[in-house]
């Protein structure tokens, strides 16, 4: 045995090996460089919106903070688009350009024509990018507006979403916007950068669009940083260069940052490679080859301070979604790149320790995790980052301590709800309930005609069953279900297909999860079976003989027959266990049947069958009657039943098979017909 056990650990170990090793040859690629392209509305709404015109400092400074190597433009439209700064590669006579032009934005345009915007700034599309991740930040405060017919502004709408908006997504543009008024048509902005895996804003006063061109610009154009804090910042001996932003508050009249060995510096010193920006709001510097330690900064610092580094040592992050769905888990995996190549020295890699810092962008809750799971033998540290329970946007902080040195990474991920809405009741008519449920989807991003609905009725007896749903007036599915056996029920709907932009789109929707009649009944039933089944499982084994026990024998034979009870007692308790569930089963096989039946009949049939329901006691799942439906209330203090374009009634086509209609649902039986 123990000559076994040696194998089986030895193999074990060597497929262990195997896989690391196989693991080893992949790697976390460094980031390519950010291509930007901005766009700002600059029609005459926004001298209401945004009256001192805080578009340009707050456009100067994402001029500033774009590094070398990235690439950007910046244009403006209202009812035509100009470009103020030619889209090519960054570097000083771009960023002074830019930082000039940035005031000649101003409110003076007619009309808001968002589509000619987005084309003009993607106007390569047709041409692959492999060597930039491509990015458009969109501003404004308006709707779309061409024109001043109604239905031409409508036309255009819809040509975004249908037409422009799955090309620039098959293009790989992420498209990053911001909403500058609760009059902006937050829906379209919303569903491109959904689509586009880009970051929706709404800036709900225009002295908050600094602060939110900056959550934009991270997302864009992500950048290593090191900590900050009252203490200042850590600079190792890696770092090339280092850029400190630093917001002050409002009574601070200067900022002053205090090096390692003691020097201040409040202003440019070219000698000791200082370079300084300084605004009314905030103070940009940059210091190349800085003295390693730890830096000072002796000023009051508003949010949104950050210092950015180039290093020689760099913390690779894989590139995390901008948009997930309520409760999903987001992949995490990060490594150090040394000389442009990925660091899997053990010795290194061990001292490092990680913390992730979640918190909700409405909340100062923040939920802290260490990252506590080992590196790869090639240098990859992997985990999960979870409970992004609420629809919102969240704050990804992950912080890296190599003991003489710390990385930060930040993140912003937007937490959207499904593109389904789901409604449902009750209609109860004495004893009886039905439970009624309907799925809508979102027209403008759900294609119908190539998603797939399959309703899910599931039970604690395990009697279950599966449906596809036909798809109604091309804009949603809907069943009704009657239980009938005491039990638990879980009701689901599974989601497949494609959106508008020809994305994947597959989603588990839960409905109900319900005990019927109620708790204490279904509860007790269970009670009452197990109690069955170990009375019953009792008087086998009081029937059954015992043996007389040998006289003494050799431990051998004591340990084979010690072997024998216990399976013997096994066999009894499965017995027992098997005929509880015979019969238990009766009921749930028969309801099954049932079931399988009447989807079997035509509707005639099942109106006749129906007319039978008030002689019998019990009745099938299927609940076949035309029974007006009990109005629900409503938050608004109207019922369900008047909610637009819900018929509670249902005509009689549609209720001919309550729980899975038989116009709205494909079947074995129809699909041979056909």
């Amino acid at each position: 045995m123990e000559m076994l056990m040696r194998q089986v650990i030895y193999y074990l170990l060597a497929g262990c090996l195997l896989v690391s090793a196989v693991c080893g040859a992949s790697e976390i690629a460094a980031p390519k460089p950010a291509d930007v392209r901005v766009v700002i509305d600059i029609s005459g709404s926004m001298k209401k919106t945004d009256p001192n015109n805080l578009r340009k400092p707050a456009v100067d400074l994402i001029v500033r903070l774009l590094p070398d190597q990235s690439k950007a433009g910046l244009w403006t439209f209202g009812q035509s688009v100009n470009m103020l700064v030619p889209h090519r590669v960054v570097d000083a006579p771009w960023r002074t350009e830019g930082a000039a032009k940035a005031n000649a934005i101003n409110s003076v345009a007619l009309f808001t024509n968002i589509g000619a915007a987005l084309e003009t700034a993607a106007a390569d599309y047709a041409t692959p990018s492999s060597d930039y991740r491509r990015n458009v930040i969109l501003l404004t405060d308006g709707v779309v507006d061409i024109s001043k017919e109604a239905v031409v502004n409508l036309n255009e709408r819809k040509r975004i979403l249908t037409e422009l908006l799955p090309r620039l997504k098959s293009s790989d543009y992420r498209i990053h916007t911001i909403a500058l008024s609760a009059d902006a048509d937050q829906e379209l902005m919303k569903k491109l950068s959904i689509a586009t895996d880009g970051i929706f804003e709404v800036a709900e006063t225009a002295d908050e669009l600094m602060a939110t061109f900056l959550r934009i610009f991270d997302q864009a154009v992500p950048a290593e940083r090191v900590p900050l804090d009252e203490n200042g910042f850590l600079v190792d001996s890696s770092i090339k260069e280092f850029t400190a932003l630093i917001f002050r508050r409002a009574e601070v009249p200067a900022t002053v940052i205090i090096a390692p060995d003691g020097k201040e510096y409040s202003a440019t010193d070219p000698a000791n490679n200082v370079n300084w920006y300084r605004t009314d709001k905030y103070d940009l510097i940059t210091v190349q080859q800085p003295v390693a330690g730890q830096w000072k900064v002796k000023t009051e610092m508003a949010p949104g301070s950050r210092v950015t580094v180039v290093s020689n040592l760099q913390l690779v992050v894989q590139p995390l979604s901008s948009n997930i769905k309520r409760n999903q888990t987001m992949d995490l995996a990060y490594s150090f790149i040394a000389n442009n190549e990925t660091v899997t020295n053990s010795d290194f890699l061990s001292l490092l320790t990680g913390e992730v810092f979640i918190t909700p962008a409405d909340s100062l809750e923040t939920k802290t995790r260490a990252l506590t799971k080992p590196a790869a033998e090639n240098g990859i540290f992997a985990d999960n980052l979870d409970g992004f329970i609420a629809q919102g946007a969240y704050d990804i902080k992950v912080l890296i301590d190599g003991k003489t040195f710390k990385r930060e990474f930040v993140h912003r991920v937007n937490v959207s709800d499904s593109a389904f809405q789901l409604e449902r009741r009750i209609d109860q008519v004495g004893d009886k309930k039905t439970y009624v449920y309907k799925l809508s989807a979102d027209l403008e991003v759900v294609d119908v005609a190539t998603t797939k609905v399959i309703a899910s009725i599931k039970n604690s007896r395990d009697n279950n069953l599966e449906r596809e749903l036909n798809a109604i007036e091309k804009s949603h599915w809907e069943f009704s279900f009657a239980p009938v056996e005491t039990a638990r029920y879980n009701i689901s709907m599974q989601v497949s297909g494609k959106q508008l932009d020809g994305s994947p789109l597959s989603e588990v929707i839960a409905l109900d999860d319900f005990f019927y009649p109620d708790e204490a009944a279904v509860t007790g039933a269970v009670s009452s079976a197990v109690s069955q089944a170990a009375e019953s499982s009792s008087s086998s084994s009081e029937e059954a003989p015992v043996a007389d026990e040998p006289p003494a024998a050799e431990e051998k034979s004591n340990l084979w027959l010690y072997i024998a009870i216990a399976v013997a007692n096994l066999l009894v308790l499965a017995l027992g266990f098997v005929a509880y569930r015979v019969i238990a089963g009766k009921g749930s096989r028969s309801e099954l049947d049932e079931m399988e039946k009447t989807l079997n009949l035509s509707p005639e049939e099942l109106k006749k069958a129906a007319a039978k329901e008030g002689s019998k006691d019990t009745q099938p799942v299927i609940d076949v009657a035309n029974e007006a439906a009990a109005p629900i209330p409503m938050e608004d203090g109207t019922t369900m039943g008047d909610a637009p374009g819900m018929d509670l009634s249902m005509p009689d086509d549609l209720m001919a098979d309550n729980l899975f209609p038989l116009d709205n649902m494909d079947d074995d039986s129809n699909k041979d017909k056909t």
